[in-house]
């Protein structure tokens, strides 16, 4: 069996964190975009592949030390990060998105994380066009992340000093390609 150069660079990328020890009072976090939504409507609910999506969240994220689980006021965002946090016994933090200030978003949601998580992993299950904020925000500097699918995974690792890195991983299963 042949491996893409995509699923190399993915495999090699996670040998090499893993690989490496983070500094003590690194601050981890996973971020995901909501599972797979029944519609284009405002509050719309999360298909069944979107349900199996939250459900692989689990999987990905029950042995990691998981702390915090933020979402935003949405029900696929919501009924993304239930199965996570029933799964750890840990009550979901609402952030509330404001679709008028999409950056700013990501700019609180990454003081909130670094002020009261700092050391920690956390959980972040946001939008399309909520992670890039929210990624750039934590890291310090633009990141380059032109589209957010379902089944991408960023791994933020903020040290106590030095450079914040970013990984972007799959989880779950690609629906419809």
């Amino acid at each position: 069996m042949k491996a893409t150069p995509k699923i190399l660079v993915i495999l090699l990328a996670l040998g090499l964190a893993a690989c490496t020890r983070p500094q003590p009072g690194t601050t981890t976090v996973l971020l995901v975009r909501h599972g797979e939504k029944a519609s284009e409507a405002e509050d719309s609910p999360l298909t069944e592949a979107g349900q199996q999506r939250a459900q692989a969240l689990v999987r990905v994220a029950e042995d990691a030390g998981v702390s915090a689980v933020y979402s935003s006021q949405f029900k696929r965002n919501l009924d993304t990060a239930r199965p996570l946090s029933e799964h750890l016994g840990i009550a979901v933090t609402q952030i509330p998105v404001n679709p008028s200030s999409l950056s700013d978003y990501g700019k609180s949601l990454a003081v909130d994380i670094l002020g009261k998580h700092r050391g920690q992993t956390v959980v972040v299950v946001g939008h399309s066009n909520t992670l890039a904020a929210t990624v750039e925000s934590l890291i310090g500097r633009p990141a380059r992340i032109d589209s957010v699918e379902y089944h991408d995974l960023f791994v933020v690792s903020v040290p106590p000093t030095g450079t914040a890195t970013v990984i972007k991983a799959e989880y779950g299963a690609r629906v419809g390609r």
